[in-house]
């Protein structure tokens, strides 16, 4: 009686298995310049407007320039030991 919870399971796991099939890899393309280069492009992040921003370590310089610029201060903390000195 034992065995049969143990045989179900291993029988709906070599159906999932057969039923799944083979994953479809994908088409090679021909790998001219122009194809290649098309496809790093696709893979570069995307250009967000974030990215541009001057981010400031220190608190003083980031309160000073939004007084400035009267735009609001993004704090952001970052617990632990950062690797350099963009959080």
């Amino acid at each position: 009686m034992n065995k049969l919870p143990a045989l179900g399971s291993m029988a709906i796991l070599l159906a999932s298995i057969a039923w799944a099939g083979e994953a479809p890899r994908p088409t090679k393309s021909a790998t001219t310049p122009k194809t290649l280069k098309a496809e790093i492009e696709a893979l570069k992040p995307a250009d967000h407007v974030w990215r541009a921003i001057a981010w400031k370590t220190c608190p003083l310089e980031a309160l000073k320039q939004s007084r400035e610029q009267n735009k609001p201060v993004i704090a952001w903390v970052f617990l632990g030991i950062p690797t350099d000195e963009r959080c």
